[in-house]
């Protein structure tokens, strides 16, 4: 019974997840902090949800290889990208998905598919406290005289930990956000394909 009552209630949490319906209230978050990244001294603020914390800053940890972590620099803008300079130093980096493996700090985690698909469940991600920030991606496989960054400003890409399985060879699983939507996407990718931005969860500690 217990068993049934579960796919129930997780049936339904991915129907909401997936649902346009505006008028559903997000979630507030169970609990908020921070936490010190111990090897760069760098602070991170977190929302706890369903008994995960999750950062609501993008991982900005420096791998010292850019074959795997990339940061956005003014330089390498495009002329025609419209946004706020100030705002890069908040972005964080871009991983491909064996960076963001090696870039989280110890006791936190890339999130699985699943992980995201509850968030998404709470609608968290559209409040404030969640800090949503449309750092775009980097194609990591184009040539020197193509402008690589894509949709800073516009979208959001969020790499998750979870293979997709219904595709053969290795993709994973991603998410994406647009500025002006409330609806979240997902999709799959080769994991070495692109640069995306990066989302810490862990279990919440009670004490």
């Amino acid at each position: 019974m217990k068993k049934i009552y579960f796919i129930i209630t997780l049936t339904a949490a991915l129907f909401t997840g997936c649902s346009k319906d505006d008028d559903i209230a997000p979630q507030q978050p169970e609990a908020t902090g921070t936490f010190v990244d111990a090897r760069d001294n760098k602070t991170y603020h977190y929302v706890t949800y369903g008994g995960l914390d999750w950062s609501v800053e993008n991982l900005a940890y420096d791998l010292g290889n850019e074959d795997l972590c990339i940061k956005y620099k003014p330089s390498e803008l495009a002329e025609t990208d419209k946004y706020d300079y100030n705002l890069l130093s908040q972005i964080g980096y871009h991983y491909t998905y064996s960076g963001a493996q090696k870039a989280v700090p110890e006791g936190w985690r890339v999130p699985t598919d699943e992980e995201w698909t509850m968030l998404e469940a709470t609608h968290a991600y559209q409040l404030s406290d969640f800090n949503l920030l449309y750092a775009g991606y980097r194609n990591k496989n184009v040539s020197s005289s193509t402008h690589n960054d894509r949709f800073l400003g516009a979208w959001a890409f969020f790499w998750t930990s979870s293979k997709d399985e219904s595709k053969t060879g290795e993709y994973y699983f991603y998410r994406k956000i647009f500025y002006s939507h409330d609806e979240m996407t997902r999709n799959s990718m080769e994991p070495e394909a692109c640069f995306l931005s990066v989302r810490m969860v862990r279990e919440h500690k009670t004490n």
